[in-house]
């Protein structure tokens, strides 16, 4: 199996094309073709991108046609990969006390 194979065989599943995939590799410095040694580095790539490519997606219907993302399905996976790799989750960050003061 290959990187990109790999890669779109997991996000495929929630929507997401052929064409951000091969931005996502080239993004994160990914070569499609070479066989897969290992895989946290593929995951922690799309760790990284998949914010990044959520923030500017829409929804698109045209005709009859219609491209969507299973936004749910993305999150949650998301939440799971980022526990899995031991970082944060960067769709929902823990929210951080700044100040002590009280009212």
């Amino acid at each position: 199996m290959t990187n990109k194979e790999y890669i779109s065989t997991i996000l495929g599943k929630f929507g997401v094309s052929a064409a951000e995939i091969d931005i996502l590799l080239l993004e994160q410095s990914i070569i499609p073709d070479d066989p897969i040694t290992e895989t946290r580095s593929l995951k922690e790539a799309m760790y990284n991108q998949l914010p990044l490519m959520m923030a500017g997606l829409q929804e698109v219907s045209e005709g009859g046609y219609s491209v969507k993302w299973n936004m749910e399905g993305v999150k949650a996976w998301y939440s799971a990969l980022a526990s899995e790799l031991g970082l944060d989750n960067k769709l929902f960050p823990k929210p951080k006390i700044t100040s002590k003061s009280v009212w």
